[in-house]
């Protein structure tokens, strides 16, 4: 079936024709509205949408205290109904809908009162009973009457076009679960239950990390001036639109560029470019909208009072055009919930970071919180600077109940009428200059009286003195007030004293004559600001530059700043010596030794060691490699030097010539370390053996390492170790001691390079290795899409750009048709094919991926041989497959080391062991049937073993 458009913008075709059908048939059962499920709280005092789904034109009725209202189904299945206002009750009631076919849906338990819809990233997340407010949570479930504190929390989910439905695994929690409850909605939710004693619901979608922009509505970035680059982001990852048609034809271009282009470098030696990102936000999860779209979208309209919101840690950066993002956030959500006056609370950035008022870290951001807040309507602003964080540098702040409790004086202040009650602390004014003095001038809204001196306590106080840490803040006479500074024109900012007078605060300055900048508490964690109304709450922070409003974009140095602070991140090219050229080092005796690493191009390295001297250029990848000559054992250290003719140089101390062995397989290999217990003596000290093991977490990577093996420093950086039991240190591994122990030849050093994981052999197996592994074609393949270089991810291109046309063609049609898509087309454009990776996984089972991590930046390395030693995780969870995919392993290990011959020696597990396993091709084994819960026997077996081949 084809029916073309007078404009000839789309066509059905006969795959959207089917998907329309689906649809339709799936909206003949009668279905309601995701928030509507049992235990529900449903909003007082104004009208409630119920609204759901059926078979077009079909009536729909709803029961629910005492109201019977009806509706019909519309043409695309969808019916809504209003509810008069309802009044308050917390006794449980159902809540009936029925269609006029005799479809019943009855939700029970469902309570009248207030709904706040709770919204932000991992602050707002933060759960009750793992902060200030686990006392009130347990208060809460304890209660031997349920408290009516309920809480929606909506799933994980991110989608490109407004989803319908929301999923929420555990529906409306009650109070009893009140520890699972966001801390900061939880504080809000009871002082409001406390004042109203009505039901108190809230409506949770959170997500940690998240900026701003991914809970926006499209609408409220459409119609915000200084956002238009980012509605034009939206608009270019749906296909439907123009600009998406634009952008996805110009995709295909970049596409087979990259292609091209890549291959052309993989040919020269290099790697491939980074795949182009899809269109817009097609390519990015938390991209603008699309959380808002998956997380938001599928609850409106239901009836809410107003909307807290806790965020900004993941657009700290953003300076002003924060403030447009806000009013774009409010603006959308107002727009789309039918509400222009939604109330809406939010809480200002807190402590983070080290207390040095030159560091300014937040301060920017809340200056522009402040700017918005400050220009909008119906809008509340919580501060936090004032919270005194135990410990700054968290970013998870553990007091996250008082400022909910201040979200909910604001909340009775203005939605509920308490007109006596103090909502906020001073907001700067304005300021004069009278010669060295700035006279500070505050605004008071509400009744929060005059400026006063004081202080909530210290969050350390929680633990020696709960009472010295309060909530609102109490007086302190006599202290001086802190965190005021005062610039000259040469932008220097200097400590000032502030005094209060007249309900003014006068600033001055010895070190500034003629000031002309202002700023309270503007820096990253202003720790101990303390000026405060009489309610006890605190004064906004402010900073003032010759006259208005200062942020750190605009002084003269902030672009050079930012400048450099880009160069900080980025990696820039350095003499990097490989993984195991640090002091210590053993390198392989009677065989040539390639000595390679990263240096900036064009430059020479010049590599000593001892009478032995090699020259070579970096090239254009930032690679540089020699080979030194073989050499016979040594137990003499030596050190060898890399030097380069732009100047840099490395030493690597202390390096011995013997045998190196790599131990791989169970991570028990890397975690059982002899540690003999008090009283017991320490095993005898081998002096020449030195082994170097793996202690980063991570074991697996996506794609080749090039530099390090390590992600991170410190204690994660991997080093020689002797195994001399002398106190510094790290002691030896079991299984690198006893097979040392064994291994090793009357004054011959032995170097053991100590690495586990929990992955199968296939996944130790080199991408080169991979090219001629019988039997894993399938594994080949996919691990070749990486690859533009090769013959099928051109073909995946090509592919690739026919599904994105295809798939173009059905949004297309289905947007506009105004059909209901499915969840599938909805959430993501399809991918690019390429090989699984899941990087929140422990284990992994797909080729290469632990070889990428612990193998690629340690080869070529010269090595005497290679041990295998398994344990149950490194079973392939298809068992007929380790056999063969250890023998891949075995046979690739000379093409991934540069040598002609690479020992190999394993531990096989029987058949009794493991059921169904085969036996690989390959000598040297020793059997085991049972799990050793310490590998000293199977370690010293394989070293008597390797001690005894040629």
């Amino acid at each position: 079936m084809h029916r073309h458009c007078r404009s000839g913008r789309f066509v059905i075709t006969a795959f959207v024709a089917l998907l329309i059908q689906g649809v339709a048939a799936e909206a003949l059962k009668l279905e309601l509205a995701s928030p509507f499920v049992n235990d529900a709280i449903l909003q007082r005092e104004m009208e409630v949408p119920v609204w759901g789904w059926a078979e077009p034109g079909r009536k729909i009725s709803v029961e629910f205290a005492g109201q019977t209202k009806s509706g019909t189904a519309d043409q695309k299945g969808k019916w809504m109904i209003k509810l008069d206002p309802l009044l308050a009750s917390a006794g449980e009631q159902d809540f009936v809908v029925k269609s006029a076919t005799g479809e019943i849906i009855t939700r029970t338990g469902v309570l009248v009162g207030e709904v706040w819809f709770s919204s932000g990233q991992s602050n707002m997340d933060w759960l009750a009973g793992k902060s200030k407010c686990r006392e009130l949570a347990q208060e809460l479930a304890s209660a031997e009457i349920e408290i009516p504190i309920r809480e929606y929390t909506v799933d994980t989910g991110s989608s490109l076009y407004p989803a319908s439905r929301a999923a929420s695994e555990a529906g409306w929690k009650s109070s009893k679960s009140a520890g699972n409850f966001s801390a900061l909605s939880l504080a809000f939710a009871a002082d409001l239950y406390h004042e109203l004693q009505v039901p108190i619901g809230i409506i949770r979608s959170t997500h940690g990390a998240t900026p701003i922009e991914t809970w926006i509505a499209y609408e409220g970035l459409a119609a915000h001036p200084k956002l238009q680059d980012i509605a034009l982001r939206v608009r270019q990852s749906n296909p439907s639109t123009p600009d998406g048609k634009t952008a996805f034809v110009n995709y295909y271009q970049d596409l087979q560029n990259w292609q091209i282009e890549s291959a052309k470098l993989i040919n020269r030696g290099g790697k491939a470019l980074p795949r182009p990102p899809l269109p817009g936000i097609a390519d990015d999860w938390k991209g603008a909208t699309r959380m808002y779209q998956k997380k938001i979208a599928p609850l409106v309209p239901y009836a809410i009072r107003g909307a807290i919101w806790c965020q900004g840690t993941s657009n700290a950066d953003d300076g002003k055009i924060y403030a447009a993002k806000m009013e774009a956030l409010v603006n959308g959500w107002r727009q789309n919930w039918h509400h222009p006056d939604l109330p809406f609370i939010f809480t200002q950035m807190q402590c983070y970071g080290e207390p040095d008022p030159n560091n300014v870290g937040f301060a920017d951001i809340r200056e522009a919180q402040t700017l918005f807040f400050l220009n909008a309507k119906n809008v509340g602003m919580v501060p936090q600077y004032d919270l005194n964080s135990e410990r700054p540098t968290g970013i998870h702040y553990y007091n996250k109940l008082d400022p909910g409790k201040r979200m909910a004086r604001w909340a009775l202040a203005h939605s509920y009428g308490r007109k006596d009650l103090a909502y906020t602390g001073p907001i700067y004014q304005s300021h004069a200059i009278e010669g060295n003095k700035v006279r500070v001038q505050f605004e008071q809204r509400g009744p929060g009286g005059s400026l006063m001196v004081g202080s909530k306590g210290m969050q350390a106080d929680l633990k020696n003195d709960p009472k010295a840490y309060v909530e609102p803040a109490r007086e302190t006479p006599g202290e001086p007030l802190q965190h005021f500074r005062l610039a000259g024109k040469d932008r220097v900012w200097h400590p000032a004293e502030a005094v209060i007078k007249d309900n003014e605060v006068i600033v001055t300055s010895q070190a500034v004559p003629s000031p002309v900048g202002v700023q309270y508490a503007y820096s990253a964690s202003p720790i101990g600001a303390n000026l405060y109304n009489r309610a006890g709450l605190p004064a906004l922070p402010f900073a003032f530059f010759e006259g208005p409003q200062m942020f750190n974009e605009d002084h003269p140095n902030f672009l050079l700043e930012e400048e450099a602070r880009k160069k900080r991140y980025l990696r820039q090219p350095s003499l990097q010596p490989m993984t195991l050229l640090r002091n210590h080092a053993v390198l392989q005796r009677d065989q040539p030794v390639p000595i390679w690493g990263h240096g900036v191009p064009g430059t020479e390295i010049t590599v000593t060691f001892g009478e032995l001297k090699e020259t070579t250029t970096v090239n254009e990848f930032e690679r540089w490699e020699v080979q030194l000559d073989p050499q016979p054992a040594s137990g003499e250290g030596r050190d060898l030097l890399i030097s380069a003719s732009d100047g840099q140089s490395r030493t690597v101390q202390d390096v011995l010539i013997g045998d190196v062995w790599f131990l791989t397989g169970s991570r028990q290999l890397d975690r059982d370390l002899i540690r003999p217990a008090k009283g017991e003596e320490s095993p005898a000290a081998l002096p020449l053996v030195r082994e170097f093991r793996i202690k980063t977490n991570a074991r697996r990577f996506r794609t080749p390492r090039t530099i390090r093996m390590e992600i991170g420093s410190g204690k994660y950086e991997a080093s020689w170790q002797a195994a001399d039991f002398d106190g510094e240190g790290d002691p030896p591994s079991v299984a690198a001691y006893h097979f040392a122990a064994k291994a090793q030849e009357p004054g011959v050093p032995v170097g053991i390079v100590t690495l586990g994981a929990d992955n199968p052999p296939l996944t130790w197996v080199s991408p080169k290795g991979m090219q001629t592994a019988k039997g894993f074609e399938k594994e080949r393949d996919a691990l070749n899409l990486g690859d533009p270089s090769t013959d099928i991810c051109k073909k995946a291109v090509q592919d690739y750009i026919e599904t994105l046309k295809k798939y173009g063609l059905q949004m297309d049609s289905l947007l506009q048709l105004g059909v209901e898509i499915p969840e599938d087309l909805m959430d993501a454009v399809p991918p690019f094919p390429q090989p699984f990776y899941d990087e929140w996984a422990s284990r992994t089972e797909t080729a290469t991926h632990t070889y990428n991590f612990c193998l690629s930046a340690n080869s070529p390395f010269a090595l005497r041989g290679m041990i295998w030693i398994p344990a149950q995780e490194n079973i392939s969870d298809d068992v007929s497959r380790y056999a063969p995919a250890l023998e891949v392993f075995a046979s690739g290990l000379p093409q991934s080391f540069g040598q002609s011959h690479v020992p190999f020696l394993y531990a096989q597990p029987g058949h009794d062991l493991v059921e169904g396993i085969g036996t690989p091709k390959i000598k040297n084994a020793i059997g085991f049937n049972e799990w050793p819960k310490t590998l000293e026997k199977i370690a010293a077996t394989l070293g008597s073993r390797a001690k005894e081949l040629k």
